[in-house]
């Protein structure tokens, strides 16, 4: 497997700080938080190679001959043609099983948080403005769901809302046929307990959004799916979404 960032190929940790840092830059950059971790999982051997536990939960659920291609970090996906920041996948995943190529999109978690805003506050609080924020929550809603922010919608995560519909159009950039919405959660003590149990919780309630997954048992070490979307624009509805968690301890 192949780890790159616009033209840099990745070998070590450093190298991918170098040229895939995050957002917030050596702030982020701690053992046992999630950006790190995330790289470190990826080259524990001292070469690019996806951790056990991806390869495991991936075989069980797409069969065992999983081929590893290439990997994006800190990959920038546009969601739609409004102004403002695009989603920022932390990696997005190419591999095959040799009857089907899969796009996973991972978002790497110890315990921060799927975002501060929750959907119908965010949009509450942006749609007597000028912003994009509406129409952008509209759009995405209407793409996974098929509805304007209802009740239920309103209550989830506006983080995984943006983050799943990246993952649709980073299969279809990638010309994959399936695509993989995956959490990767690196636990270790000192975590916040509180934190940990919001991050499942909301995450429960994103899953439980899709019409098809509304009584799913929820646990770590699943994929689920793969789910329809009505799709939009940018959201193609053709391409089934799979939608799972793994967990590392550290």
């Amino acid at each position: 497997m192949k780890i790159h960032k616009n033209g840099h190929e990745i070998g070590s940790v450093d190298e991918w700080f170098k040229w895939a840092p995050p957002k917030r830059g050596a702030s982020q950059w701690k053992d046992k938080r999630s950006a790190k971790e995330l790289a470190q999982s990826r080259l524990r051997t001292g070469k690019p190679e996806p951790p056990m536990e991806l390869t495991s939960l991936l075989s069980r659920f797409f069969g065992p001959r999983i081929v590893f291609e290439e990997a994006f970090p800190e990959c920038s996906v546009k969601l739609d043609d409004f102004e403002g920041e695009t989603r920022n996948c932390d990696l997005v995943v190419v591999c095959h099983n040799g009857t089907q190529r899969i796009a996973i999109s991972i978002e790497a978690k110890a315990d921060e948080s799927f975002g501060e805003q929750l959907v119908g506050a965010y949009y509450d609080s942006k749609k007597n403005s000028r912003s994009n924020v509406p129409p952008r929550i509209e759009q995405l809603s209407g793409a996974l769901f098929g509805r304007v922010p209802d009740k239920q919608i309103r209550e989830l995560r506006y983080q995984l809302l943006h983050a799943a519909a990246a993952s649709l159009i980073a299969a279809e950039q990638h010309h994959a046929g399936s695509a993989v919405f995956l959490v990767d959660s690196f636990l270790s003590s000192g975590l916040s307990e509180r934190k940990l149990k919001q991050n499942d919780d909301d995450w429960a309630a994103f899953i439980r959004a899709f019409p098809e997954l509304a009584d799913a048992e929820i646990h770590a070490d699943q994929i689920l799916g793969p789910v329809s979307v009505p799709g939009g624009r940018f959201v193609k509805p053709a391409t089934p979404l799979y939608l799972g968690k793994i967990v590392t301890y550290l």
